[in-house]
């Protein structure tokens, strides 16, 4: 079946279903076939991903059936009967049919789910859930407008039913304020919940109510040193911003100000609403679900924000999305951390004490950040820093790449799995790089002691000074041209390329790799040690030409550099 064939089937199927319905259904399979062929399935494939609609079309018949003769028998006793039972009748309306609407369709996915799990195999059945949420995605529209077109439902003056909201705090203990002063928060909160959550719709919701939430900051109050956090006028501020993008910048007039806008369709400004409020020194603010939808898987990206303006001091930030983005600029705080699951961050011109970042899948950008300890980490995404000045940062990420450069900090712990780490122009105290399967590059660096390893990645290192350089890879490449006091270069099954300038105390080894030593100390001389197996050693070094040696002691002039150099069967060379 291809598709032509597959969209005229599923038209015949939805042929007694309204003709919007049908039409936004139909849109969001065809986008479906676009994004296949988009990756180089074809039609036929793509037919055989969704699978059959059948199930699932004679169950949302069912529901719509059901409805529809529902409102017929009320509209008949409607006419049969008094005012004053319409009135009630019309009063009871709303109460029962967005349940009845909404539990008979989930049933119905989740008998469609079930047989297809038995069927299909996980891949397929992966696929085939993304096309029905498409699928549904317009069904919801359909029945949150039928019940607030045909019931006139009241949802009430929310602060969630306004696409735009603005509110603004005084760094003072204001009338919104509880009786609870000086509330700290956990701002040292797990973020699994963001890291194993994709998409919006899927995520956990915060409480509706005031009530809950202020338990859960009294229960994580309990959990934290209160002496970690200023008292006084400075604020906390806690966001939870779940789809929306979050920017926060500094405050023009030394107040708190936040603004919400939701630019979304119809369904999406329902379903969603903003919530802010103050409770002792900390400032509450994000976005929740509300109500009960039918289903609410699309969603337009991007439409929704929440715009935050700081004071000049802050005491600590709590600020996480699950797919919105996170922009902080020109913010100064004692304490930040911010999360997202698979939104992008970035900060620009941060000043902290302690600031942590954590990301699932997105990427994580820092420019100009100053912080006494910097912790940032992702999963899936990319890391990228310009311009850090800490006394402990730590950059890691598990199948992204770092690239991060004009760094100034006592001690860097960075490391990625499969991802590669790029380095440049770098001051540090005590510098440790890990890859597993990615590549090292390091350029200009001036260190105390650095240790760089990986097991399959290549290591490259070049314009470095200091006293200690520890490179190790085991099927990896290693080429250095550093400036060190003490070097220690080692690869299994990969060759070592070493340009030394200035003596060195210098060691190195590999099992199968060549080893290759540029020794550029102005004719000072050296002593090498050597140790190889079935390999020769080859010197070249100002007059002295010697070939295919063997194990041994060798020496030249002062001996300013002393080398252990040592193979099984590779070779071994020293030149100057």
């Amino acid at each position: 079946m291809n598709k032509t064939e597959y969209l005229n089937a599923l038209k015949e199927a939805l042929k007694d279903t309204e003709e919007s319905v049908m039409e936004e259904i139909v849109s969001d399979y065809e986008e479906h076939f676009q994004v296949g062929t988009e990756k180089g399935k074809s039609e036929e494939q793509i037919c055989e991903e969704l699978g059959s609609i059948n199930d699932l079309v004679d169950e949302i018949k069912e529901v719509y059936q059901a409805k529809d003769g529902k409102q017929n028998k009320e509209d008949e006793n409607q006419t049969n009967s008094n005012d004053r039972k319409t009135s009630e009748r019309r009063f009871n309306i709303p109460n029962i049919d967005g349940e009845k609407i909404g539990d008979a369709i989930n049933n119905a996915l989740d008998s469609a789910g079930e047989a297809i799990s038995k069927i299909d195999v996980i891949e397929i059945g992966h696929s085939l859930k993304n096309t029905l949420e498409q699928a549904t995605s317009s069904i919801n529209n359909f029945a949150d407008t039928y019940l607030k077109n045909s019931f006139d439902f009241n949802r009430g003056n929310t602060e969630g039913s306004s696409e735009n909201v603005s509110k603004s705090y005084e760094t003072g203990e204001g009338p919104e304020d509880v009786e609870k002063s000086n509330v700290s928060y956990d701002f040292e909160n797990n973020y699994q919940e963001a890291e194993e959550t994709e998409k919006c719709p899927d995520t956990p919701t915060d409480d509706v109510t005031r009530t809950d939430t202020k338990e859960a900051a009294d229960q994580n109050h309990e959990q934290q040193n209160t002496s970690d956090n200023k008292t006084g006028d400075s604020l906390n501020l806690v966001i939870n911003g779940e789809c929306a993008d979050v920017t926060i910048v500094k405050s023009p007039n030394q107040k708190m100000n936040i603004n919400y806008v939701n630019n979304g369709n119809e369904r999406q400004k329902q379903f969603f609403e903003f919530y802010s409020y103050k409770e002792g020194n900390t400032i509450y603010a994000g976005i929740r679900r509300v109500g009960k939808a039918v289903f609410l898987f699309h969603l337009n990206h991007n439409s929704m924000s929440i715009h935050v303006e700081l004071p000049e001091s802050m005491n600590n930030m709590d600020v996480k999305t699950a797919s919105g983005d996170i922009k902080l600029f020109d913010v100064k705080a004692e304490r930040i951390i911010v999360g997202a699951a698979s939104g992008e961050i970035t900060l620009k011109r941060v000043i902290s004490t302690d600031l942590r970042i954590k990301c699932a899948s997105g990427d994580i950008n820092l420019e100009t950040v100053n912080s006494v300890k910097l912790n940032a980490g992702t999963m899936s995404g990319d890391i990228k820093a310009d311009d850090l000045d800490a006394k402990f940062v730590s950059l890691k990420s598990g199948s992204g790449d770092i690239e991060a450069g004009n760094i100034t900090a006592d001690i860097i712990d960075n490391s990625s799995i499969s991802g590669d780490v790029d380095l440049h122009q770098v001051k540090v105290s005590e510098c440790k790089i890990r890859s597993t399967s990615g590549d090292i590059d390091i350029d200009g660096m001036n260190m105390n002691n650095t240790d760089a390893s990986c097991i399959s990645g290549k290591i490259k290192i070049q314009k470095i000074c200091g006293d200690g350089l520890v490179v190790g890879s085991t099927s990896g490449n290693i080429t250095l041209d550093v400036n060190v006091k003490r070097c220690h270069a080692s690869s299994k099954s990969g060759n070592v390329d070493a340009r030394c300038e200035g003596d060195v105390a210098l060691e190195s080894n590999s099992t199968s790799g060549n080893i290759k030593i540029g020794l550029k100390n102005f004719g000072n001389g050296y002593r090498v040690e050597s140790r190889t197996t079935s390999g020769v050693l080859n010197i070249k070094y100002q007059d002295m030409i010697q070939s295919n040696l063997r194990s041994g002691t060798y020496t030249y002039g002062k001996q300013g550099s002393e080398m252990m150099i040592s193979t099984v069967s590779g070779d071994i060379r020293l030149t100057d």
